[in-house]
């Protein structure tokens, strides 16, 4: 079977990186891939190049190049004769139904809608508008893969077909993913900590909907009665650059306390060193791959309500509500009470309920599964 992927683009997020893995496990499933990206060459198209699999860059990056990009989608297409074509994020699904259209009419169409729509609003002017197309073109689709319950009910108020929806969870490398004793100390001593500190962490590129601001207020409440406590904060964009961290790192009661890394490669390591690991966001999240990293590596974790995150989480965690800096400072603090012991044994099952559930080769087999089916 030969499936061209579609994405909107390969920088470093969460849609991006489910992608990569995806594919990595797809050989095994006898599935033959290529990608298309419409967006110039990201961070993640070394990993998908690195598993030897075609790969294409259309370089939209500018709206006069919107020609010269169809008349390539529609030639890599032909050349490539799939079975499948397989959009991924909603321009990429867009770019897909095209492709299909065009050059494909033959090929069974799919469509992967990786985020939450809690506010249409919220969203570009130009991605409002795809969203709304997306529901008009619905109905033909072959089917539409959600990452989230949340989404596909969000999505179906929004006038997307009903009949055409599945959910598959993000999966998650739990051999990548681990518990780690040697990055435990290792980002300890990096970062200049005695081996007691407790360390709290938040990976994610900064942006309105990831946050940041909610966890920065709680963990200045936190530090107020909490001592030998730290925060980690990876991601693309998170550094002084922004106010909200030059305040932060400034405050008194803070100095110290940040540890503001910007983009890492090394996000396992990294994870594996936290003693809780967290989201803030406040939209957008379907399915956060940060909680199921941190529980993969057996680390508890607290997090808003967005998405499926009380799902995902069960009963190995905090759920808050969105937006409550207090509720985050309060879960925090109760899961810092805890003995060592019966933390890590929270992280441990937490760990648990991702291999029984979210395992990277189970989410694989359930897409090559439905690729295959002839109800799909």
């Amino acid at each position: 079977m030969r499936i061209v992927f579609i994405t909107t683009g390969l920088a470093t997020g969460g849609a991006e990186k489910m992608l990569a893995k995806l594919l990595s496990r797809l050989k095994d499933a006898q599935i033959e891939a290529g990608v298309v990206s419409l967006l110039p060459s990201g961070p993640v198209s070394k990993e998908i190049e690195a598993l030897g699999i075609p790969l294409w860059h259309l370089g939209l990056d500018t709206p006069w190049r919107v020609p010269q990009a169809a008349v390539s989608l529609v030639r890599i297409t032909q050349h490539f004769r799939p079975d499948v074509i397989q959009g991924w994020m909603y321009h990429g699904n867009l770019a897909a139904w095209w492709a299909r259209g065009v050059a494909a009419r033959q090929a069974r169409l799919f469509w992967g809608i990786r985020q939450s729509l809690y506010d249409l609003g919220r969203e570009k002017p130009l991605t409002r508008w795809i969203i709304r197309l997306g529901a008009r073109l619905s109905p033909g689709v072959t089917a539409i893969l959600y990452n989230s319950q949340t989404a596909r009910g969000q999505h179906e108020a929004a006038g997307y077909a009903a009949a055409r929806a599945h959910v598959i969870d993000n999966g998650f490398d739990t051999g990548r993913f681990g518990p780690d004793g040697v990055a435990y100390r290792s980002v300890r001593e990096e970062l200049g900590l005695a081996p007691e500190a407790k360390l709290i962490g938040l990976v994610a590129r900064f942006h309105p909907m990831k946050g940041h601001e909610v966890f920065i207020t709680a963990a200045r409440q936190l530090v107020a009665c909490r001592a030998n406590v730290h925060f980690l904060l990876a991601g693309r964009d998170v550094s002084l650059d922004h106010s909200l961290f030059r305040d932060a790192s400034g405050d008194p009661c803070m100095r110290g306390r940040l540890h503001l890394l910007g983009e890492r490669q090394d996000i396992p390591r990294l994870t594996s060193a936290l003693d809780i690991a967290s989201s803030a966001s406040s939209w957008g999240e379907a399915f956060p791959n940060a909680i199921g990293e941190a529980m993969s590596c057996g680390v508890p974790c607290v997090a808003t309500a967005v998405g499926d995150v009380a799902r995902i989480i069960g009963d190995t965690g905090f759920v808050i509500p969105i937006g409550d800096a207090a509720a985050l400072a309060n879960a925090w603090k109760h899961l810092l009470a805890l003995p060592d012991g019966e933390r890590q044994a929270l992280g441990a099952r937490a760990r648990l309920r991702v291999i029984e559930h979210f395992s990277l080769e189970r989410i694989a087999a359930r897409y090559a599964a439905l690729y295959r089916s002839e109800s799909a």
